[in-house]
């Protein structure tokens, strides 16, 4: 490719945010650094690790290879914050340095942009510690992927299918209305107000494609399917604490209680403790997320949508343990929302 024509690409940025990942870490530089996309900058930021993490930093920094950014323990979105602050990029990739980019991603996903693109997206695909697949895929192989202008939909369902962290990038214009994430509130899970909040700022594109590899190993297993619901309640009540204090006007179209928020309640008063919530507000619920089931965009099939309807009937108006058991099977078949 001739200079000229290089200088006239955008500069992507991946920014690897690290702690104590020193037997993942190298896969994740090497990825970064093995795109075909020809304008990269790679920026790795150590939140503070105590296991061999910064000695392969430092190799790779020292050969300018990356630029290093060695700082104390402070959660996922300071080491967020930190990176994107030295970045120069148009576009950012944040990468968990758990996970692994497939050369081509870069490129791709810099092909599909275009201005007013607040985001792209490609798929995940799971693998295990070895990076050999478990053929799981975020989002699943079926899901009615998005494109455009969905601000009305999130207005409306406050949720789209996304991948998780290592599967965007976003534009810097996006970032800069949104970046510093706050840090007390995001310790982990730091990659959920952004991808939450692009379809606000500017059109999605999104990816077929398997262009990251998702490790799944013993420190990222996953919770209890209670704790699960619990943690992602709290999340979806900070995002939207975070928008009605910095984005008010973005803040008036939400509803107050949206069928995944229904759907992670009930989950969390079955599984986790029967006395949860009086009955009358399970009922409730459950109705409410019936009829949402209905009209849902994102289901691909009417016998979805109907499955759909019926465990929200079941949850929300058998007796506590006959719901608690059609909680539990929803998630084992992973009827999740």
């Amino acid at each position: 490719m001739a200079n000229n024509e290089k200088s006239s690409l955008p500069l992507v940025s991946i920014i690897i945010d690290n702690y104590n990942y020193g037997r993942f870490i190298q896969d994740a530089i090497e990825s970064a650094l093995n795109q075909t996309y020809p304008k990269i900058e790679v920026i790795v930021v150590d939140d503070g690790s105590t296991d061999n993490s910064r000695e392969i930093i430092s190799r790779y920094a020292s050969a300018g290879l990356v630029k290093a950014v060695l700082k104390e323990n402070g959660g996922q979105a300071s080491a967020m914050n930190a990176g994107f602050e030295v970045s120069s990029g148009d576009l950012v990739v944040f990468l968990d340095s758990d996970d692994v980019l497939k050369p081509e991603a870069i490129e791709a996903a810099v092909k599909a942009w275009h201005p007013g693109v607040s985001k792209i997206q490609w798929r995940m695909e799971r693998v295990d510690s070895n990076l050999y697949s478990l053929n799981i895929f975020y989002p699943p192989l079926g899901a009615k992927l998005v494109s455009g202008d969905i601000k009305r939909i999130m207005c409306r369902w406050f949720e789209y299918p996304t991948s998780p962290q290592s599967g965007n990038m976003y534009s810097r214009e996006f970032l800069l209305k949104i970046m510093p994430i706050p840090e007390t509130t995001w310790k982990t899970a730091a990659d959920a107000p952004l991808y939450t909040l692009a379809p606000f700022f500017g059109c999605l594109v999104s990816l077929p494609d398997v262009l990251t590899l998702y490790r799944l190993h013993g420190t990222n297993a996953g919770l209890s399917v209670a704790d699960y619901a619990t943690t992602m309640l709290s999340a979806s009540r900070s995002i939207r604490d975070f928008i009605r204090e910095n984005f008010p006007e973005e803040a008036l179209c939400l509803r107050e209680e949206v069928m995944f928020e229904r759907k992670l309640k009930l989950i969390r008063d079955l599984t986790g403790n029967l006395c949860g919530c009086p009955y009358y507000e399970r009922v409730k619920r459950g109705i409410l997320g019936a009829i949402d089931s209905l009209s849902f965009p994102f289901f691909t099939s009417r016998m979805k949508r109907i499955e759909a309807a019926l465990w929200f009937l079941a949850t929300g108006l058998l007796p506590a343990p006959l719901a608690r058991i059609a909680a539990l099977e929803a998630v084992k078949k992973k009827n999740q929302v």
